[in-house]
C-alpha cells in the first residue's frame, strides 16, 4: 500500500506499507532489505527522484573538503 503524506519543501513525501508472511527475523531482514534495493531501483521508472536531507555530518565533511582545496 502507498500513502502520499502532505507536501513539504523539499518534495511528496511517499510512506509504504508492505507485508511479509515470513516470521524468521532474518528471512524477514532479507525481504524487507530487497523490497527497499527494488524501490530504489525502480523511481526512475516513474519519473521519481529521491532526496535525502543532508545532516549536520554531511554539511562538516563538505567544510573539511571545501578546505583542502
Amino acid at each position: 500500500m502507498v500513502r502520499y503524506l502532505p507536501m513539504a519543501e523539499r518534495g511528496l513525501p511517499v510512506e509504504l506499507y508492505l507485508f511479509s508472511a515470513e516470521k524468521t527475523w532474518k528471512m524477514y531482514e532479507a525481504v524487507v532489505a530487497d523490497l527497499i534495493d527494488h524501490t530504489i531501483a525502480v523511481t526512475a521508472e516513474f519519473g521519481l527522484r529521491l532526496y535525502q536531507s543532508p545532516g549536520s555530518y554531511d554539511i562538516q565533511c563538505l567544510r573539511e573538503r571545501v578546505n583542502q582545496i
